[in-house]
């Protein structure tokens, strides 16, 4: 009888350590977890915020290009001009 009792005291002491060892668990997995979820929060902020980037540099970029074209078609067209006056005189 006295081996009975011991045995259900270890087997219930078990499982009181045990159900403590996993509520730490838990705990910990939770706070991983909420870590995560920050974590990914702020990648989701920092990709937006790197496409709206990209867009703008896209933007400036076609600016930059159409300006180009517009001061070598002015320089073209004065070009011609003063070739033209050149040639009246």
């Amino acid at each position: 009888m006295f081996w009975v009792l011991l045995c259900l005291a270890a087997v219930v002491g078990v499982k009181y350590y045990t159900s403590i060892g996993l509520r730490q668990l838990d705990r910990r997995l939770a706070a991983v977890k909420r870590d995560l979820e920050k974590s990914k929060e702020g990648l989701k902020e920092k990709q937006e915020e790197a496409e709206k980037i990209s867009e703008e540099e896209d933007l400036c970029e076609t600016r930059i290009r159409n300006m180009k074209d517009l001061i070598a078609d002015l320089e073209y067209r004065l070009t011609v001009a003063s070739e033209d006056i050149e040639e009246k005189v």
